[in-house]
């Protein structure tokens, strides 16, 4: 498919990521030009993005913005880099921005907490640091930079005739964005629309909320938008983007279904029971899983039974030790 006029893309890569590489989009917009999302702080990285530019015969000291779907380290990592580099500043939703500290700069507090959370949701004491402190390794590919700018939603980003909206798009991460333009009929969806991939929602010790109700809320508030291509962070751009929420959305039903029909084999299993018996689309069985695997796949079935507990459907239950168990609600006679 041919972009929209005045947005360009670069691929980074992500070396060690099944992802493979983050696409960067740059934006030709009336302040000069804007990149959204940048991948992780490596040579390999920055490398790429100097010579994607220089391919568009841009010069990374030409870009002055940053804009930062959500915070995880392969959209948010170089960061810091580019704005030493480039000058730029950084724009991101304030719902991601509080977490930076917490995540990047003085994990202790964070780590200590989670520690906790995955006990009380059935990480085998045996494995708990191991889960904790599986995603340490990253830290040394983040180059933190605190934005200039925090949105909250409804932004908007002239670029001549075009203008992109900035929008609120919560479940991935608390204060995921994507950016609309109208006119071209573009939607760049940052990781909260991909294909074939799902994106990952889960509830982890910094969650707020139901981030599953937010996700498939934001899913359903999106869809009449006018929209013929989809340029996500990962993967190729692609149209049918309302057929493609459609298939999200029976996605997280379809998963739904399976966290009761699990319960209903056995009641008052914890979160890390009942992921260990769910489907996952991958090879190796779930004993063969490091630690930190486990503990994403724990996060995202948490997500669905809290988004169960909050219909009613499922029961929490506070067992010895502060163990959080579930079972489905028997009907009412």
């Amino acid at each position: 498919m041919t972009l929209p006029e005045g947005v360009s893309k670069i691929r980074v890569p992500l070396v060690g990521s099944p992802l493979g590489w983050v696409n960067s989009y740059v934006l030709k917009t009336d302040e000069g030009y804007t990149l959204v999302d940048c991948g992780w702080d490596t040579p390999d990285s920055l490398e790429a993005l100097r010579k994607g530019l220089d391919g568009l015969g841009i010069p990374l000291e030409d870009i002055r913005r940053l804009i930062i779907t959500h915070n995880h380290p392969d959209h948010y990592g170089l960061a810091g880099r580019l704005v030493q580099l480039a000058k730029c500043g950084v724009t991101m939703h304030r719902l991601d921005a509080v977490h930076i500290e917490s995540r990047y700069v003085n994990m202790g507090p964070l780590e200590e907490e989670m520690e906790r959370w995955l006990r009380i949701h059935g990480g085998p004491p045996s494995e708990l640091m191991e889960m904790v402190k599986g995603s340490e390794a990253i830290l040394s590919r983040i180059n933190i930079a605190k934005p200039d700018i925090e949105v909250s939603g409804g932004e908007k980003i002239a670029a001549g005739p075009l203008e992109w909206e900035i929008i609120w798009t919560p479940g991935h991460s608390v204060g995921h964005i994507c950016l609309y333009e109208r006119t071209r009929k573009a939607f760049l969806s940052g990781d909260h629309i991909l294909d074939p991939i799902s994106p990952s929602v889960g509830l982890h010790a910094e969650s707020m909320g139901n981030p599953l109700a937010d996700y498939v809320s934001s899913l359903e508030n999106i869809r009449h938008l006018d929209v013929e291509m989809v340029l996500p962070a990962h993967g190729d751009e692609f149209p049918g983007f309302r057929k493609r929420i459609d298939e999200l959305l029976a996605h997280h039903k379809e998963r739904l279904d399976e966290v009761c029909d699990v319960l209903a084999r056995r009641p008052g299993q914890t979160a890390y029971e009942v992921a260990s018996q769910m489907h996952w689309n991958l090879p190796e069985s779930w004993e063969e899983w490091p630690p930190f695997m486990r503990r994403m796949a724990l996060t995202e079935a948490l997500a669905h039974l809290e988004l169960l507990h909050s219909r009613g459907e499922v029961r929490r239950q506070i067992a010895e030790g502060g163990l959080v168990r579930y079972a489905v609600t028997s009907p009412a006679p």
